[in-house]
């Protein structure tokens, strides 16, 4: 029941920024043009991939170390989100060169995989780490006083 209660205000949040993204699309002036079309569907995909990300984070595996999976994957996700939001404001530059828009996304996702991909390669490096630290030091339990 953790779980579930702890995804569920994400899933709300996310379908709140989902409508309220296609609200915006729809109801203001935008020229409904191939490359804002484009922007757009990228722009749904980050959101799908970052609370997605998100609420997978909720279900990390024990062989990763959880405190830096879950900052750094909540970093990337975010840093992505950001990413594509500042590029879908310069789709109209690329009203002519439309493959190029979309080049450059695919090379923001592939970055931003890239990076999410070795955040958990070095989370499990670390959890491994600290699993063979505690294993030297033959216990959990502080030490007090002494050496």
């Amino acid at each position: 029941m953790k779980s579930r209660s702890s995804i569920l205000p994400i899933g709300i949040i996310a379908a709140i920024v989902l409508a309220l993204t296609l609200a915006a699309f729809f109801l203001l002036d935008i020229e409904k043009i191939a490359a804002n079309i484009w922007a757009l569907s990228f722009l749904l995909l980050s959101i799908c991939a970052l609370f997605g990300g998100l609420i997978g984070l909720r279900f990390t595996n024990p062989r990763h170390d959880g405190v830096f999976t879950r900052v750094g994957v909540t970093a990337a996700l975010s840093l992505y989100f950001g990413a594509t939001l500042i590029s879908v404001f310069f789709a109209g530059l690329f009203k002519e060169r439309l493959n190029t828009f979309i080049f450059i996304e695919l090379a923001i996702i592939a970055f931003f995989a890239i990076i999410i991909v070795s955040i958990l390669a070095f989370s499990r490096r670390i959890a491994r780490r600290n699993e063979e630290d505690m294993a030297k030091v033959g216990g959990s339990e502080p030490k007090r006083g002494g050496f």
